[in-house]
């Protein structure tokens, strides 16, 4: 007589139980474990699917946005030259004359107008602006606003990071330049935001797949559970990242996360994008939808995306600086309340107390002509902006006046004569000293003899 359907669901329950219980007890007794130990481990892992808790991260995640192709001045309009925009000038390329305002709390000056992202931010929390490294107009993969001391920043963000577990350590979008640090990861390449979600489609779980069958996949889990239970080395420092790091891979390989990823209608809608958004700003939106997503589950810890390249030299005789920099703040706006109300998996700590935004690119144009928009710089400067959580100190290092001169800052951050190359090597540096939680020592290798705290970041809590 053939078997009801319970009864053969009844009967494969049990025999994975057996085949999990008996799985368990041999590594146990390979290990030195005693069976007794073995069955309280069994009760903890098999029913609740959690091997041991993940410590704090030791580092930050992390977001770089490259602007190519002149797609950097649209950042300009977002936090501006403070005296330019305080001067409230119609001639100047600030396109909201009259309606900047000085943050107050700021450790440096630091203004914003209508469109400026996350303007609700503690003072404390909002945005570091560097003047610093030289325009590089028409690129799409900048230089000298990414370079530490012969390391590209990305890289180093990696390098940093490595220490925190993570199932594919850096992800990158389209051709922008990750650059090589020592002990850095090789990144996943994606063609866009959407990419990624495919990234993480385990070919394991799909239909026909090792792990296709739920139960098969769960069975799986339970057994990297209670072998991580058994092993004593687990706890141990040395072993404990590999182990949180296969710990996911394990979860990851049982899982098919495209539909966890997925971007859906009212992801769009929280960051602003409709049928009326412009492409390119709509692509940056897709790409962070899908960051906060594989950052909440420690699927990666580092995301490099190209942004812009629209080379937007008729933007004030067109009218797009009406509606662009409103679409981009919408997307920032998004971005940040995602990061503030997503909870990551592992450390149960905001995802906004715990990334690095920074966004780099090739030229700001000219901040004193809006006509056609020229290029050119004054001092041959370039700009970067950071999103911190807190580390740095926040504002303007380094400025361009209304009369159109040009202060870099020394190591201390003072404002001093300008200069390039240095004033870089200081804002990558602070970069790496925010990744790094205020951790001077980790990021010394790098770092050159610089001391970040006290002048850029935020002296370490002890």
């Amino acid at each position: 007589m053939a078997k009801s359907h319970t009864s053969v669901r009844d009967e494969k329950r049990q025999i994975t139980r057996r085949a999990l219980i008996k799985w368990s007890v041999a590594a146990g007794a390979a290990l030195g474990v005693s069976r007794s130990k073995v069955f309280d481990i069994l009760e903890g892992t098999a029913g609740k699917g959690v091997a041991f808790a993940a410590a704090d991260n030791a580092f930050t995640r992390s977001v770089h946005i490259v602007a190519g192709n002149g797609g950097l001045a649209w950042f300009q309009l977002l936090w501006p030259q403070v005296d330019i925009a305080m001067a409230g000038n119609n001639n100047f390329a600030w396109h909201k004359p009259g309606q900047a305002m000085l943050v107050p709390g700021t450790a440096k000056p630091l203004a914003i107008g209508p469109d400026t992202p996350w303007a609700n931010l503690p003072a404390g929390r909002q945005v570091t602006c560097f003047t610093c490294g030289s325009n590089e107009t028409h690129t799409n993969q900048p230089q000298s606003v990414v370079g530490l001391n012969g390391a590209n920043i990305f890289a180093v963000a990696s390098a940093l990071q490595s220490a925190n577990p993570s199932v594919i350590p850096a992800v990158t979008i389209g051709d922008v330049d990750f650059g090589t640090a020592a002990g850095s990861a090789r990144p996943a390449n994606v063609n866009n935001g959407d990419g990624i979600v495919g990234l993480f489609n385990s070919a394991a779980s799909r239909a026909g797949g090792l792990l296709s069958v739920s139960a098969d996949a769960d069975l799986y889990k339970a057994h990297y559970d209670a072998f991580i239970q058994l092993n004593r080395a687990a706890n141990r420092s040395t072993t404990k990242i590999a182990y949180t790091t296969a710990q996911g891979a394990a979860q990851f390989l049982g899982k098919n996360l495209a539909a966890q990823l997925a971007i859906t209608p009212a992801d769009l809608t929280r960051y602003g994008i409709g049928a009326g958004t412009r492409q390119n700003v709509a692509n940056i939106g897709r790409a962070l939808i899908v960051t906060v997503k594989a950052f909440k589950m420690g699927l990666t810890n580092s995301v490099t995306l190209p942004a812009m390249r629209d080379d937007p030299h008729g933007a004030f005789d067109s009218g797009d600086v009406n509606t662009v920099p409103a679409q981009l703040k919408g997307v920032f706006d998004g971005f940040m309340k995602d990061l503030t109300d997503t909870v990551d998996d592992n450390t149960l700590k905001a995802l906004a107390d715990d990334t690095v935004i920074t966004i780099h690119g090739d030229t700001t144009k000219n901040p004193l002509q809006r006509g056609g928009w020229p290029d050119g710089t004054p001092g041959n400067t370039n700009r970067v902006y950071v999103y911190s959580a807190g580390h740095l100190r926040s504002g303007n290092f380094g400025s361009i006046d209304r009369n159109g001169t040009v202060r870099g800052f020394d190591a201390r951050g003072e404002a001093v004569q300008y200069n390039g190359a240095n004033t870089a090597r200081f804002a990558m540096a602070s970069i790496a000293y925010a990744i790094a939680k205020r951790d001077e020592r980790a990021i010394s290798q790098f770092a050159n003899g610089l001391t970040i705290s006290g002048n850029f970041g935020l002296p370490k809590e002890i």
